[in-house]
């Protein structure tokens, strides 16, 4: 068993995924990441920005796009290209 992290990195793009509909997906990219926050932009239009902080679980990279439990999330490993 490794013990590998999935970061974010700048220039890839990710899937924002909803949990009350599995097959509703936002790809986002990641246009800036500092040691503890990451900016996205929707992608390919870059009609939103969103910044957040980063947070961590079970080694993969995450943020919340809002506060409560039912919030979309981006994780590292949802790395599309």
């Amino acid at each position: 068993m490794t013990n590998t992290k999935s970061t974010f990195e700048v220039g890839s793009v990710y899937e924002m995924r909803f949990i009350g509909d599995s097959n509703l997906k936002v790809k986002y990219i990641c246009v800036k990441r500092t040691d503890k926050s990451v900016t996205f932009e929707k992608f390919p239009t870059a009609s939103e920005v969103i910044t957040r902080k980063i947070k961590v679980w079970d080694n993969i990279e995450y943020i919340l796009e809002g506060s409560y439990s039912m919030a979309p999330s981006i994780k590292a490993s949802r790395i599309v290209r």
